[in-house]
């Protein structure tokens, strides 16, 4: 099969099925909000793509692919965090580009996926199909994971209210909570707006990845 991932300067979500056996392209532009990635999935079926990613981005140099994950920015979109005022058409080409995967799902006919968290989509879209946190997909995970970063939670044993818009056929896993912190481990312990902290904010978790894997592979 084929993998893309858009807006994923990581890899996780990409690397259980580049350890499957699967061709996984992360496609993500280094100036974007995130900076280039200090946490990099590494493994010789994935292939980071550097590209900005527009509503009208040209994918016809890449291999079709089988399935679709997207992690567009929340910067535009977000609900909660910093306050600051945001123009209407930067909300509207936010929204646009976040639905870049529903559109190239629709074009190759396969399953895709949207992530974010609870924002300004869901009203300027559409609600999510789905909600989960972290936890609940904690039990995909040894718990011999290394970590991130030192206040991380092993498991995923934390709380991030999340969304996700999915169609073509995507699978939405089968939940394994394990005991959990009661709160975004993120925010707790990690101050500033450094690209570290934007970065270590926005992983997605390793539970949810796998697990996304083994339902749809």
């Amino acid at each position: 099969m084929v993998v893309w991932s858009l807006f994923d300067g990581s890899g996780i979500m990409g690397l259980p099925w580049a350890q499957g056996g699967h061709s996984v392209y992360c496609f993500n532009a280094d100036e974007g909000d995130h900076g280039e990635y200090i946490i990099k999935m590494q493994h010789e079926n994935l292939h980071y793509i550097k590209k900005w990613i527009s509503p009208g981005s040209d994918f016809s140099d890449y291999p079709a692919p089988d399935i679709i994950f997207s992690f567009p920015s929340c910067t535009e979109l977000a609900g909660s965090g910093e306050k600051h005022f945001r123009e209407n058409e930067a909300i509207s080409t936010a929204v646009k580009t976040a639905r870049v995967a529903e559109r190239l799902g629709g074009v190759f006919g396969c399953p895709w996926m949207v992530e974010n968290p609870v924002g300004k989509l869901s009203s300027e879209w559409r609600k999510p199909d789905y909600y989960f946190h972290p936890f609940e997909y904690g039990g995909y995970l040894s718990g011999f994971e290394p970590a991130f970063h030192p206040k991380m939670p092993a498991r995923d044993a934390y709380t991030k209210k999340t969304c996700i818009w999915a169609g073509g056929g995507f699978v939405m896993p089968e939940r394994r909570p394990v005991s959990h912190i009661g709160r975004f481990w993120g925010w707790a312990y990690l101050g500033g707006r450094s690209q570290r902290t934007k970065q270590l904010r926005s992983l997605t978790p390793r539970g949810f990845a796998i697990s996304a894997y083994e339902a749809n592979k």
